[in-house]
């Protein structure tokens, strides 16, 4: 953005590998057996902030992958945006509005689709060229086909990222959509070994470049 409004900087931003790692303890403790799946899924009005945070560092985890610099992100509501995110790029401090997004898992909305979503974008935010969307695709699609999906013009970029198993230890982001649809970067959740990869892959699978290789407050892992 050419000018970024003030609010903007003194925000707190959280580091999302302390994020995703401190949902993952807390996951691995066994604390969460038992619980509705409401609950243990961060599905309540309550938990509300929680889930959307951990969308936000997964997103902000992989865009680390995909640009080589840590992604970081404050959470802030509004009319058009869920989170501000923030990265450093030739010496300037980037600011970039993102909305959140998600096809939920089939148990939560089996009618979901992600072209409704992406329909529903393309209605709504008529303008939005300063804006990125982000859509976690929370569930196994085994024929997702990006470069068929109908893309909404009038954003300034759209991403896809989800889990490639059911452990959710290795994940895919794909994107820009309005600028290579094909273009993937796989990355794994925070481990004390980082590992990235980005390819472009045809629709039918072939390769077509080369490969590069107690819930507390959000503010306990910043």
């Amino acid at each position: 953005m050419s000018k970024v409004p003030r609010e903007w900087i003194g925000l707190t931003y959280f580091r999302p590998r302390r994020i995703l790692d401190g949902l993952r303890r807390i996951e691995q403790s066994g604390h969460l057996n038992g619980l509705p799946y409401k609950v243990a899924s961060l599905r309540t009005h309550k938990l509300k902030l929680y889930l959307e945070g951990r969308q936000a560092a997964l997103f902000c985890h992989g865009m680390s992958a995909r640009i080589g610099r840590e992604v970081s992100f404050a959470l802030f509501e509004s009319a058009d945006f869920d989170i501000v995110a923030r990265y450093e790029d030739g010496g300037a401090t980037r600011f970039v509005p993102v909305q959140l997004k998600e096809l939920p898992p089939v148990e939560v909305n089996s009618r979901a689709e992600l072209q409704h979503i992406l329909d529903k974008l393309d209605a709504k935010l008529t303008d939005s060229k300063d804006l990125v969307v982000a859509i976690h695709i929370n569930r196994d699609i085994k024929d997702l086909r990006p470069a068929e999906l109908r893309i909404p013009r009038n954003l300034g970029q759209i991403w896809l990222y989800g889990g490639r198993d059911r452990a959710q230890h290795a994940w895919y982001l794909i994107g820009d959509l309005l600028k290579d649809p094909n273009l993937v970067t796989d990355f794994h959740y925070p481990s004390p070994v980082l590992y990235s990869a980005s390819w472009r892959q045809e629709l039918g699978g072939r390769l077509t470049g080369p490969t590069s290789l107690f819930l507390g407050p959000l503010s306990m892992y910043r």
